[in-house]
């Protein structure tokens, strides 16, 4: 019975994230017109999302190997070596989007 609940408060909160995500969005697009300033074009801003996104998930995806080869060959257990190894690549990753970002934008 206490389960239905937990899911439903999940699935609302990320609902009104995302809702709060693309009303400030909005707002803000609507102040720039407003003062005049020109509107950024959003494809770059989708493309350098997808970008990131795709260097990410490839990290995060490296770091299951890698974390599967370490526990296999040094018999460590998985839920010892699989956080460490997520979060390192996944910083690792958000690093090297961000170099690429930097690179792209001068």
């Amino acid at each position: 019975m206490g389960s239905e609940f937990v899911i439903i408060g999940f699935l609302a909160a990320a609902a009104f994230t995302i809702y709060y995500l693309i009303k400030s969005r909005h707002a803000e697009q609507m102040a720039k017109i407003e003062h005049g300033i020109a509107c950024d074009d959003e494809s770059n801003f989708k493309s350098n999302l997808i970008l990131n996104l795709g260097i990410v998930l490839s990290a995060l995806g490296a770091a299951v190997f890698v974390s599967y080869m370490v526990g296999h060959f040094t018999k460590m257990p998985d839920y010892i070596s699989m956080p460490g190894f997520l979060l390192l690549f996944a910083g690792l990753g958000f690093l090297v989007s961000n170099r690429i970002n930097k690179n792209r934008d001068s």
